[in-house]
């Protein structure tokens, strides 16, 4: 018979190898474009998985049916552009004028500096890529012999 102890030590080691599964992974393929039962291209992740592909082949076959599929090309696209910008400001404090004389009472001053603020700023663009399959779906001759 397990006591208090070896019960709560069992429930810990289950509860921890539970808490430490992951999520498994799911693929990610998309139609860009899609002719039913013609071609179409099909975009996946740019680090795209073994799964991924098989995904893209599976809605490739989807939509060729019984024909063969072909890939007639896959690569990077470029689809956009991120731009991400940073700006930096700088503030500096009054700087008081030297007194140079006065007219009709009224201190003249000289050389003084209001308070100013500067701004700099970067901004850098990126091209965001994906990568994409062009397929055609192989549909088979039946020419006959004369």
């Amino acid at each position: 018979m397990m006591t208090k102890t070896q019960s709560l030590v069992l429930f810990c080691i289950a509860a921890g190898l539970t808490a430490c599964q992951t999520m498994p992974y799911q693929p990610y393929a998309r139609d860009v474009k899609k002719k039913p039962g013609q071609n179409g291209v099909i975009a996946l992740r740019l680090d795209n998985r073994d799964e991924d592909k098989a995904k893209a082949r599976q809605m490739m076959s989807s939509n060729c049916g019984a024909a063969a599929v072909k890939v007639l090309e896959e690569g990077e696209v470029v689809v956009g552009q991120e731009t991400k910008g940073t700006a930096d400001t700088t503030k500096s404090k009054a700087v008081p004028g030297a007194q140079v004389g006065s007219l009709w009472g009224i201190p003249l001053t000289s050389g003084g500096r209001d308070a100013q603020d500067s701004t700099q700023s970067s901004s850098v663009t990126t091209s965001v890529k994906e990568w994409q399959m062009s397929y055609e779906c192989e549909i088979a001759s039946t020419s006959k012999k004369r």
